[in-house]
């Protein structure tokens, strides 16, 4: 279950529309909130920690559709350009199984600042 709906997004994004893809990136969203408050104790019950979630889970979208890499396929790239010459490597893995569930910091801040989540929220990257 995801912690946004499409018209949560929407008003996010405002003016821009969401996009076609808006369920399944709320969703991947979704599960790296859950990846970075795993381990925590609190209700999902409560209004305040719902509104929380929904501002987490937005800007994590928005993260995602800027970075145009849903899935997480250029996590390991990096690449440099000078004059004629390109150069890409893919960096080393981590252990801490980055990848697609990486939170952004802005979705990370609002967990934090929020003070409702007591303990550490893991961001990766």
């Amino acid at each position: 279950m995801s912690y946004a709906t499409v018209s949560d997004l929407e008003a996010w994004l405002a003016p821009e529309p969401a996009p076609e893809n808006a369920v399944r990136l709320l969703t991947r969203a979704s599960t790296a909130i859950d990846r970075a408050l795993y381990g925590l104790a609190y209700d999902k019950d409560d209004p305040e920690v719902q509104a929380v979630l929904t501002s987490a889970c937005v800007q994590q979208v928005h993260w995602l559709i800027d970075r145009d890499d849903e899935t997480g396929a250029q996590d390991d790239l990096a690449s440099m350009s000078t004059g004629q010459r390109s150069f890409t490597r893919r960096a080393p893995k981590d252990s801490s199984g980055g990848g697609t569930s990486r939170l952004t910091q802005s979705a990370a801040d609002v967990l934090l600042t929020s003070g409702l989540f007591h303990g550490y929220v893991w961001t990766w990257g």
